[in-house]
């Protein structure tokens, strides 16, 4: 499973990254958003595995990606700026 794991960590960054997009009135780019995700859960996962490959730490991964995700969205939503309500948007 280790082979095609990298699969799951990327549908993972996919679907958090879609919910923040889809979810935050604040991010403009649900696509900046998934991309976030991707990046997030991958590098939470493939951190994980270097600490091991044994079955436990494969489903330890999948935790791991998704509370990676999780920051790293949580990071790209409070480093954007709150809109001002200037009139200059269309």
């Amino acid at each position: 499973m280790a082979g095609s794991l990298w699969i799951v960590w990327t549908i993972i960054g996919i679907v958090g990254g879609f919910m923040v997009g889809r979810l935050v009135r604040k991010v403009r780019s649900t696509a900046f958003a998934v991309c976030v995700g991707i990046c997030g859960a991958l590098l939470g996962g493939w951190l994980m595995l270097l600490v091991g490959s044994s079955a436990t730490l494969q489903a330890v991964s999948l935790l791991a990606a998704a509370a990676c995700c999780a920051v790293f969205l949580w990071i790209m939503c409070a480093a954007i700026p709150k809109s001002g309500g200037d009139s200059d948007d269309l």
